[in-house]
């Protein structure tokens, strides 16, 4: 919508757009999150430090083995 001197006002869309909108906020929001934010640079900091492990599917009990020392 635009008013009187043809600056935009409003924008109209569809209920189910609005929603889906709504949902990508929030999931962007979420890694905004200070706690979030600094998980993140942590995993960063392991991976450029080499701390990780690779596994293939097929050892995919091996990976979870890992992740629980």
């Amino acid at each position: 919508m635009v008013d009187k001197r043809g600056h935009k006002r409003a924008v109209q869309i569809s209920y189910k757009k609005y929603i889906a909108i709504q949902e990508e906020l929030e999931r962007y929001a979420y890694f905004e999150s200070p706690e979030v934010r600094k998980r993140i640079r942590k995993s960063d900091e392991d991976l450029k430090a080499g701390r990780c492990a690779r596994f293939f599917v097929k050892k995919i009990d091996k990976a979870l083995e890992w992740l629980n020392d």
